[in-house]
């Protein structure tokens, strides 16, 4: 299995420790909005229904949805960890070093275009709920945390079947199709 393949499949296996440690920023009140904003986006991201690559797809599913993750908290930048806890600014800090590897994955072009993407879903609405009222409003936080939860229950298993030159073919097609240019 090519490196690529066995991070990826490493983060299948901690996405939900991933969207554990999301969610600790953005009810981190320490640290900057805008940070607590994509890390809300990076979680509605996983609740909405016409995300980049369905997650019926086996594999490729997932796979935009953990990229998601990582890239909302490297756009965030270094103030994304802010006043956390040295444990969740560690599990941050993984996420932001695993951008780079999605970026060597996709290639500078396509990176760039999902990248942007990710950047806008700060202030994309999601269910009738902005970044904002999700960094704001506790309740509104429970409801969204609430369907993530049965969401990742719901989620098909990743079989890593396919060769990392299928998997980036199939993946790049389908974030070529949908990103915008």
């Amino acid at each position: 299995m090519s490196d690529h393949l066995k991070a990826f499949k490493e983060w299948v296996e901690t996405f939900p420790a991933d969207v554990e440690a999301l969610k600790v920023v953005v009810e981190a009140e320490s640290v900057p909005v805008p940070a607590r904003k994509l890390a809300a986006a990076a979680l509605s991201y996983l609740v909405t229904r016409l995300d980049l690559v369905p997650d019926h797809n086996e594999t490729i599913g997932v796979l935009d949805d953990v990229f998601v993750l990582r890239t909302c908290v490297a756009v965030a930048g270094s103030s994304v960890d802010d006043g956390l806890s040295a444990q969740a600014s560690v599990k941050i800090g993984r996420l932001v070093n695993d951008a780079e590897r999605i970026e060597a994955f996709l290639g500078k072009p396509l990176h760039a275009r999902f990248r942007a993407y990710c950047q806008k879903l700060a202030d994309t609405t999601v269910r009738g709920r902005t970044t904002a009222q999700i960094v704001s409003d506790a309740a509104i936080r429970k409801a969204l945390y609430a369907e993530i939860d049965d969401d990742l229950k719901k989620l098909p298993a990743a079989q890593f079947t396919d060769s990392e030159d299928e998997l980036q073919a199939k993946l790049t097609s389908f974030l070529k199709h949908k990103l915008p240019t």
